[in-house]
């Protein structure tokens, strides 16, 4: 095996350079993977420029990945060279009362890609063998290394309860609302409404099973929402990405008794966004949380990929090779060509 590797390392804030590094050796419990395909996430983009609080530098970002087994630790029982696999973006301890409990991302040994953890934008990886799980056959890598971000859009749709009938209100046709739209399908809703900005996302969210997509440029999204649901509003909001003014709007079509599941990042980590007392006390709406996923997620998310039930490669547009990184990144950053997800393929597989 070759003892050096490319990787794109995060020297510091807006410093990404290409490097020749040693392929590092696995640790008693950890397994090294060849990557072969890695997604370029939002987080990325956040992390690349310094707005992500207790990051580590120099690091090397993508925590969206497959790949094959090459070297497993002494320790490692559960894996073998050869297998294919793809991995959550963190580790936990899974003996925790947290994790115990299933509230993983609350572990206090919780170690995140590219926080503590060296991510995947590189030949080779070295991890912990509890953050991976095996691809099903038949699944593509690209779509293996996709399980990542669709977990987060399976959580989301989950804690939103969605029930039969209800309406559905997505806002943020980024790669995990649009997923979030065909999630969302599965639970029978009497509408799924995308609210966006851009054409090209629009029409993808029609091909995964919105009934509805209302340009927010041309178009008052609160009379539209109103109109297409006899104005009775969402009955659940999945809030996928937006700023303050969608925020607004978020509250302000929610149903009585309706629910916002807020998945998005905000603008910085010191924002704060105006949530009306009155719609507690006379709507009796509900503001959830969420950020990440527990295992439940992740494993679904694989079974419905690899039951031809959830297209998360879907949304890939445009594929890189990691020495183009810097394309691929100013692709992502600028939404070149009407790019919604980004991918590293390191061998063209």
């Amino acid at each position: 095996m070759t003892q050096t590797m490319k990787s794109v390392v995060l020297r510091q804030p807006d410093e990404l350079v290409l490097e020749e590094r040693p392929v590092p050796t696995p640790g008693p419990e950890e397994v090294l993977i060849r990557v072969k395909a890695a997604c370029i996430c939002h987080t990325d983009l956040v992390t690349l420029h310094g707005e992500f609080p207790g990051c580590k530098y120099p690091t090397v970002l993508g925590h969206e990945l497959s790949g094959v087994v090459e070297q497993c630790g002494s320790a490692v029982e559960d894996f073998a060279c050869g297998d294919r696999v793809t991995s959550f973006a963190f580790y936990h301890c899974r003996v925790c009362p947290a994790c115990l409990a299933g509230h993983i991302t609350a572990c206090p040994e919780l170690r995140a890609m590219p926080f503590q953890l060296d991510g995947a934008f590189e030949e080779f990886v070295c991890l912990p063998a509890a953050m991976l799980y095996r691809m099903p056959e038949g699944l593509s890598f690209a779509a293996a290394a996709m399980t990542e971000p669709a977990a987060n859009s399976y959580a989301a749709v989950e804690l939103g309860a969605i029930q039969p009938g209800e309406r559905v209100v997505v806002i943020g046709p980024g790669p995990i609302g649009l997923l979030a739209v065909e999630l969302a399908k599965r639970k029978q809703p009497a509408q799924v409404i995308m609210l966006g900005t851009r054409p090209e996302r629009l029409e993808m969210a029609q091909q995964l099973g919105a009934t509805h997509v209302v340009n927010v440029y041309e178009t008052d999204p609160y009379v539209e929402v109103m109109a297409i649901t006899e104005r009775k509003g969402a009955d659940v909001v999945l809030f996928c990405g937006g700023g303050e003014q969608a925020w607004l709007l978020a509250g302000k079509i929610l149903s009585p008794y309706g629910r916002l599941v807020v998945e998005a990042l905000p603008p910085s980590p010191e924002a704060q966004w105006p949530v009306r007392v009155f719609d507690f006390t006379s709507k009796y709406v509900s503001y959830l949380g969420i950020s990440g996923y527990v295992v439940e997620d992740f494993v679904k998310t694989l079974e419905l990929m690899a039951k031809d039930e959830l297209h998360a490669e879907s949304v890939i547009t445009d594929r890189f090779r990691l020495e183009d990184y810097q394309e691929a990144f100013d692709t992502c950053m600028q939404r070149k060509g009407g790019a919604i997800k980004v991918i590293f393929e390191m061998d063209g597989e």
